[in-house]
């Protein structure tokens, strides 16, 4: 198999959003009082790192194994699947929307898309 190379772009927008998650999570509306950046860092990771492999794929994509790839990496997170699949729902969206805002997006995105 042939693996095309992840657009610079992109990488950084994973950057960004690890940056963004960490300060953000606790605003975000899958928080749960008594839970850190920890127990959502799997999640989010996988959230992101599904985008970055394959941008040109949806979320749901049943190739991704998403649910199996969570509990391999899950570690000692206290979220089951349900409740993880939210978070890194959530962090495959905003990828998303970022890796867009770089393709066509407004004037504020072009410090994170510059040298793509």
């Amino acid at each position: 198999m042939v693996t095309k190379p992840i657009p610079k772009y992109i990488r950084r927008v994973a950057d960004a959003n690890l940056s963004y998650w960490v300060l953000n999570y606790p605003s975000a509306p899958f928080h749960r009082p008594g839970l850190t950046f920890r127990d959502y860092g799997p999640a989010l990771y996988l959230g992101m790192m599904t985008f970055e492999e394959h941008p040109e794929r949806f979320f749901d994509d049943p190739r991704a194994d998403l649910r199996g790839r969570y509990e391999a990496l899950k570690g000692n997170s206290p979220l089951a699947w349900p409740e993880a699949r939210k978070v890194a729902w959530a962090a495959w969206e905003r990828a998303h929307a970022q890796a867009l805002a770089c393709q066509t997006g407004p004037i504020e995105s072009l410090r994170l898309c510059a040298h793509a």
